[in-house]
């Protein structure tokens, strides 16, 4: 599946094409363990990773066609352990499309359709819904600093902010429109610096589909990070902070950026990714998922 093909699929749901109606989702996984490479049996449209102390969360849209605007309610998370995986959030109808993922105070965070969902990770039947404005459909990914979640919204390239500091009481917190960032997509979070990846919803790649800093909170200043453009999904920093991992669905690859001298590196992978999405970072391994083939590289 090229580029082209997943532009076009990313067009036509944002769009609101309908798809046709997905089967219950198969969760029998294999476990991850320190020599792990791929995990992939059974994952079903794998959109992001993320690590909450030594277990590895991961979404899936779920069924057996790509649409992240989907609203049938087959998306799940997957939780893997040392031991057995298990489903942590199942396929019960809160979840449509899932993307990436945040957790705060035992509650998990997770970017949906036109929404963010916040689940009570010590008793995971207890949810709550934060409902977007109606064109913020694409719903995207999500980073914290402190008290602060920061939101992307890649259709209308809105950059949320919202107080978590109470993630048990988010139905009292309103959301703040933060920055404004083309295709805004993945997004890193530290306390004097964000960096937002850009995605072209229509699968054409345009001068302003690069790298971006948000910087002075207060009054946020947007800034492209370097001109190199591309289809940018996924970011994480180094666990060091001196660099920034990035995925672009060009060619499929995942790339470094040397934050000093902003040379950029293309990783050589073990295996060929089509669409590398919402990756994360553990003891210095990478965790990329590779969403059209419902596998995570470990890396």
């Amino acid at each position: 599946m090229n580029k082209k093909t997943i532009g076009c699929l990313l067009l036509t749901s944002l769009a609101f094409f309908s798809c046709k109606d997905q089967k219950k989702a198969n969760v029998d996984v294999a476990p991850v363990s320190d020599s792990a490479k791929v995990i992939s049996d059974h994952l079903h449209f794998c959109e992001a990773t993320c690590w909450n102390d030594d277990s590895l969360y991961i979404s899936n849209f779920g069924g057996d066609t790509i649409n992240p605007l989907n609203k049938l309610g087959k998306g799940y998370i997957m939780k893997f352990t040392t031991n057995k995986p298990t489903v942590l959030i199942p396929a019960d109808g809160r979840l449509n499309a899932p993307k990436g993922m945040c957790v705060v105070n035992q509650h998990l965070f997770v970017a949906d359709v036109n929404a963010v969902m916040v689940f009570d990770l010590r008793n995971t039947k207890k949810s709550q819904k934060i409902s977007f404005p109606a064109n913020d459909s694409f719903v995207n990914d999500i980073a914290v600093c402190r008290n602060n979640m920061y939101i992307t919204v890649t259709n209308t390239g809105n950059v949320y902010k919202l107080d978590v500091s109470a993630p048990e009481k988010m139905n009292e917190q309103a959301l703040k429109l933060f920055a404004k960032v083309p295709g805004a997509n993945g997004i890193v979070a530290t306390d004097s610096i964000i960096y937002v990846a850009s995605y072209p919803v229509d699968g054409n790649t345009k001068e302003e589909n690069v790298i971006y800093t948000i910087q002075n909170f207060e009054k946020p200043i947007v800034r492209k990070l370097f001109d190199r453009k591309s289809q940018y999904d996924g970011l994480v920093l180094s666990e060091d902070g001196k660099s920034l991992y990035f995925t672009t669905w060009v060619n499929g690859n995942v790339g470094k950026i040397n934050l000093k001298d902003m040379t950029v590196e293309k990783l050589k992978l073990p295996i060929q990714l089509t669409g590398p999405a919402d990756m994360s970072m553990h003891k210095g391994k990478l965790y990329i998922p590779d969403l059209p083939n419902s596998r995570v590289l470990v890396y």
